[in-house]
Parts: C-alpha cells; structure tokens; sequence
C-alpha cells in the first residue's frame, strides 16, 4: 500500500492506477469496478475519474474521512483485487 498522507480531516486524494494485463476473462473484473466506484459515487466519495488518452493508466479522486477510510476503498477496488490493476499513486490534496 502506498501511504497517501498523515491526514485526520477529511480530504481528496487522486488515485492512479496502471492496467497489468486484461484480458477476456477479466471483463467481469471491470464490470465490478465500474459498479463499484459508481456506487462510490452514488454515496458522494468519488469526485471524478477517467482515463489517460493512449495510455493503460486510469486515475480516481475520492473523498475520504481519513487513510484508514482511504485503504479501504483500495483493498476493496475489484481490480486490485484481482490483480489486473496496479496503484502506481495515490496524491492527497
């Protein structure tokens, strides 16, 4: 785990990840991420997201109380999960 920050309020941190290798048999693992952070979303935790044109990268900025907040979220992603994506970054602002 990349430690984003010491913070204790509540802050932004953008995420940014790195495809390893997806495949066929990982688009069910995609899926699940996209409901995830939609659901993320829905609950107000996720500002934006998208993706780096040209590039197997992807970032998210989430809303988090704190880092404990925040590595829950990371070990929740359905892709970490799986191994199909890397987190290469985690920025606090």
């Amino acid at each position: 785990m990349i430690q984003a920050s010491a913070y204790k309020e509540p802050h932004h941190v953008m995420l940014f990840f790195e495809e390893k290798e997806i495949t066929n048999k990982h688009q069910q693992c995609i899926k699940e991420r996209v409901n995830y952070y939609e659901n993320l979303k829905n609950a107000g935790k996720v500002l934006m997201s998208g993706n780096f044109w040209n590039q197997a990268r992807n970032f998210i900025i989430v809303y988090v109380s704190s880092d404990t907040e925040l590595e829950q979220i990371i070990d929740n992603d359905p892709a970490i999960r799986y191994n199909v994506l890397e987190l290469v970054r985690a920025m606090p602002f």
